[in-house]
């Protein structure tokens, strides 16, 4: 009798402490969300793993350049090659300007992956309730993605640094911001 009863409070142990490490990261977009209604960027900072931000976004925005200066227009363009170094140092500057922690939480806030993202002006508490409302997508054990329900967002991912921690250390450009290196 005493071993079924260990047994179950074992499996009942081990349940919640399954379930709450599924559960962390929407602990973590809470907290990330408070901070954001708050203005309050040193509690978003400590939520979001900057170098690897910054990493991922440059990363994204020298590839979709790199797209854009081999496409065919620019295949014969004599001046592209001096284009393409000019672009990455501004590249740099946009990445180190957009992924600081007002640039982060302008973009949280507006839902959108985007340089230079702003809060659309609401018109009553459920619009800006409607532009704050994430929703977590698993993308493994230690990586999952959070977006908006706007079209065409983007996704801010997450990534896990404990068994209950997570950091914001990527984003992923939208589809249009993309294509339109194409």
């Amino acid at each position: 009798m005493k071993k079924t009863r260990a047994l179950a409070a074992v499996a009942v142990a081990a349940a919640l402490l399954a379930l709450s490490s599924y559960a962390s990261p929407y602990w973590t977009l809470h907290q990330m969300k408070t901070a954001i209604a708050e203005k309050d960027a040193d509690g978003l900072s400590e939520h979001i793993d900057f170098p690897a931000l910054r990493e991922s976004f440059k990363g994204q925005m020298m590839t979709m350049m790199n797209k854009h200066i081999e496409s065919a227009e620019m295949a014969n363009n004599p001046i592209a090659a001096m284009g393409q170094m000019m672009g990455a140092a501004l590249v740099n500057q946009l990445v180190d300007a957009a992924v600081s922690p007002a640039g982060v939480m302008a973009m949280m806030e507006a839902g959108k992956v985007k340089p230079g993202a702003r809060p659309a002006p609401q018109a009553n508490e459920d619009a800006a309730k409607e532009t704050s409302d994430y929703s977590v997508d698993y993308r493994g054990w230690s990586k999952v993605a959070i977006s908006t329900s706007q079209q065409d967002a983007g996704k801010f991912i997450l990534k896990r640094t404990g068994l209950w921690s997570w950091q914001l250390s990527a984003l992923e450009l939208p589809e249009s911001v993309l294509n339109t290196a194409n």
